[in-house]
């Protein structure tokens, strides 16, 4: 049991620092993008939300991969593709999905669970972010 917690862990905050560099990324990104779209308010708040939007993405599958492999380590599905499925399963909360061997591990579901419920989190918080950095441009254009 403690070494599942000490595993589920340590890949939560890998999966963490995976987030935190995607949005570094953004941030790289996007404010030298913002200085030269400053007059066209309107493709800014579009490329900024599917800037946002790919990268968090491409983080959540990178985060669901680290899990899909620790499952696929310790044979906790049959094959594989099994365990990269019962990561995503878990992940994104939906509950076991019949792949993962779960008297073998009672721990690494739930702290997977965990782990993509802030992730997803971080992620709406950054999208509300960039409406909010860019939402007022847009209704100042309308008066």
């Amino acid at each position: 049991m403690i070494n599942d917690l000490v595993l589920g862990l340590s890949v939560s905050l890998v999966a963490m620092l995976i987030h935190l560099a995607g949005t570094l990324l953004l941030v790289v990104l996007m404010n030298p993008f913002h200085d030269v779209m400053r007059h066209r308010v309107h493709l800014r708040l579009t490329v900024a939300l599917v800037a946002t939007y790919l990268v968090m993405l491409a983080a959540h599958v990178l985060e669901v991969g680290l899990w899909g492999l620790l499952y696929d380590s310790l044979g906790l599905a049959e094959r594989t593709e099994d365990a990269y499925y019962a990561a995503f399963v878990n992940y994104t909360t939906l509950g076991y999905g019949g792949s993962q061997r779960v008297a073998e591990t009672r721990l690494l579901g739930p702290l997977a669970s965990a782990n993509g419920i802030l992730m997803f989190g971080w992620s709406t918080a950054l999208l509300v972010l960039v409406v909010q950095r860019h939402l007022p441009a847009q209704l100042a254009t309308r008066d």
